[in-house]
């Protein structure tokens, strides 16, 4: 019982005797290493904008293919089993692509800019009803292999691409609301103006 006493009472010692000199030694703002965490932001803000950018050019990707699985499933003579196949195939590729760029995107999503958050939020829903979706085509397809264009499949194909113009559109006017919000900050830094945004 002594033991445990003395063990505690050098263990409140020790931790009186490091907490202080631990918060002596972290960076105040001004010093080296007080940026850190906000570099470590900025980091982030510029790794997700690339992740965004690459999203958006999944989704153009896989609006084309869809465009052109519709199309051909659209004209019943130009449809092809393998074709359409290959076609599903490379939209599941490029969507799973985009799902794993929205996990990295949530993973540190606090990390990044407002409106990078806000685009993150914004596409997550078309990016999980995209991957429903290119998954339910993938298993209308399988299911009326001599017949697709009797299936669902069409409409789809539709569905998918549809949800991908909402991406594209999406991330393309966050990146032009990013870039004018450069533009007016860079101005205001020209003109000599304290900048309220």
């Amino acid at each position: 019982m002594r033991i445990n006493v003395l063990y505690k009472g050098v263990l409140v010692a020790a931790t009186l005797c490091v907490a202080p000199a631990a918060l002596s030694a972290a960076p105040r703002a001004g010093q080296p290493g007080a940026d850190t965490l906000q570099s470590g932001k900025r980091a982030f803000a510029i790794n997700a904008s690339n992740l965004l950018q690459q999203v958006q050019f999944d989704a153009v990707s896989v609006k084309d293919d869809a465009d052109q699985l519709q199309s051909r499933l659209l004209a019943p003579y130009e449809s092809d089993g393998v074709a359409d196949g290959d076609l599903l195939e490379r939209v599941r590729d490029r969507v799973n692509e985009m799902d794993k760029l929205l996990s990295q995107l949530r993973e540190n999503q606090t990390a990044a800019s407002p409106w990078q958050q806000k685009a993150i939020d914004r596409i997550a829903p078309s990016v999980v009803n995209l991957t429903d979706t290119t998954q339910a085509a993938i298993i209308s397809l399988n299911d009326n292999r001599g017949h697709p264009y009797l299936s669902n499949l069409p409409s789809l194909a539709r569905d998918i691409s549809d949800r991908a113009s909402q991406i594209v559109r999406a991330t393309e006017n966050f990146e032009r609301y990013a870039s004018a919000r450069h533009e007016l900050r860079q101005l205001e830094q020209t003109l000599g103006l304290k900048g309220n945004s």
